[in-house]
């Protein structure tokens, strides 16, 4: 038998034979606690479970669920909610798809928030508590602490601390022939109540070492 005809032999042998490489697990972005009943990718959780990157979350009626992301940032989703996770490096980002839900950034690597082509995110490296609400193509965001800001294709919009922002994003084409994300402003109004129907304390976030936010019932969330 020849060099070469060896060579491709024992190759061959190699190749049968060689360990598979299991598939790349998916990261783990963080932990749910719910209130009630929710679904991760179309399946029941239970009370405590951990999300991965790429996991859908969805909530059903008298529902809350509470994620708890790395460097002590939270997000809160309320009833009828549902929403996709991802995680890049120490960059979490939710996009979500229906309903509402509000955010505690505690961290240097600000949580941020696609909702209908646009990006929220506290202004601030810590302490920034906001909501953000879609209803078709409508857009609310309100800002609890700190300041929250609104990037479309457009233009870029702070919502302050104490107010509501309340606007409709509508398609426009792009050079590329692509589609960007395109900002009317509706009104800018003091911020009287929640827009996620949730009850969100902040007292957490005023403590020099503050402690992490949980959900209480389908309709609270307790910082203490």
């Amino acid at each position: 038998m020849g060099c070469r005809a060896l060579l491709a032999m024992l190759l061959a042998v190699l190749l049968v034979y060689a360990p598979v490489a299991p598939a790349a697990s998916p990261a783990v972005v963080g932990k749910i606690n719910t209130k009630g009943t929710a679904e991760v990718n179309g399946a029941p959780v239970p009370a405590e479970a951990t999300v991965f990157t790429g996991d859908r979350i969805s909530t059903q009626k008298n529902t809350a669920s509470g994620l708890s992301l790395p460097e002590g940032n939270q997000v809160f989703l309320p009833a009828l909610t549902a929403a996709r996770i991802s995680r890049t490096g120490d960059q979490v980002t939710v996009a979500l798809e229906r309903g509402a839900l509000a955010v505690v950034n505690r961290s240097a690597d600000p949580v941020v928030i696609e909702a209908n082509g646009v990006r929220i995110q506290a202004a601030g490296p810590a302490g920034g508590v906001y909501e953000v609400a879609v209803q078709g193509r409508g857009l609310k965001v309100m800002a609890r602490k700190g300041t929250a800001v609104v990037k479309a294709t457009d233009r870029t919009v702070e919502v302050k601390e104490g107010t509501t922002m309340d606007a409709t994003v509508a398609p426009g084409p792009t050079a590329t022939g692509g589609t960007s994300s395109l900002l009317t402003i509706v009104t800018v109004v003091g911020a009287a109540a929640g827009i996620t129907g949730l009850a969100l304390g902040v007292q957490a976030l005023r403590r020099s070492q503050p402690q992490d936010c949980v959900v209480v019932s389908p309709n609270t969330i307790s910082c203490p």
